[in-house]
């Protein structure tokens, strides 16, 4: 007679296999993501290089706005100055328009100083921009080797699980109900043998004679005491 736990052995074999292929196939986008966060510490200087260049451009743009805004008014006193009626207004002019003249000489210069920064800014993207891009060169064979991986074992898995149906067919109804929730629960085998000695396959307990001799008989399905996980004793 043969024992009713042959079929659901066999049947935790083909599980055993199946979920270490699900969780590799789970496992396969951290690890893609744990190979990308490579790349953050070079792509957040990249992006604080170019905020400090879109932040000069900027700053020049406005710079040279106020300097067109005060050479139209540079224009507009001399032309005032032309009208002048006295030699005190035509100082005054004179005056006003050497204040105006020196507020764009020194923006003129603080433009110099920018468009010096602007090139540094530039180059430093460009530098961060060709080690990003080399640093994508470099993990993408390793993403590209990921996600074969990953087709590979979806197609696997699919396979078995159209195996592990025709093995769950032969088992007892009953007996695969109550494998499948010790299963889920402890997460790694539902059935253990007795090992020499009289232990638990499972948590390795000493147990009872008489769970000993129950899990070989055909008629019993019997539990170890200890963890809960179903006690075969197949016939040597």
């Amino acid at each position: 007679m043969s024992h009713p736990l042959e079929p659901i052995y066999a049947l935790q074999k083909k599980d055993r296999r199946l979920i270490k292929i699900m969780r590799e196939i789970r496992d396969i986008p951290q690890r893609k993501s744990d190979i990308e966060a490579q790349l953050s510490g070079t792509k957040k200087k990249l992006d604080m290089a170019l905020d400090s260049r879109k932040h000069t451009e900027a700053t020049l743009k406005e710079q040279e706005l106020e300097v067109e805004s005060l050479k139209e008014k540079v224009t507009k006193y001399k032309n005032q100055q032309m009208d002048a009626q006295t030699n005190e207004q035509y100082r005054a002019f004179v005056k006003e328009i050497g204040v105006v003249e020196d507020e764009i000489k020194a923006l003129e210069e603080k433009e110099i100083k920018l468009m010096e920064a602007l090139e540094q800014g530039k180059a430093i993207v460009a530098e961060c921009e060709e080690k990003l891009n080399g640093e994508r060169a470099g993990i993408s064979d390793e993403l590209r080797e990921l996600d074969e991986r990953a087709a590979e074992l979806q197609e696997r898995a699919e396979s078995m699980k159209v195996d592990r149906a025709r093995a769950a067919a032969l088992c007892d109804k009953a007996l695969l109900q109550k494998y499948s929730r010790i299963l889920n629960n402890k997460r790694d085998f539902a059935v253990v043998l007795v090992e020499p000695g009289g232990h638990c396959g499972g948590c390795h307990m000493k147990l009872p004679p008489q769970v000993t001799n129950d899990a070989r008989n055909p008629t019993k399905i019997v539990a170890c005491n200890f963890c809960g996980r179903i006690v075969y004793n197949p016939a040597p």
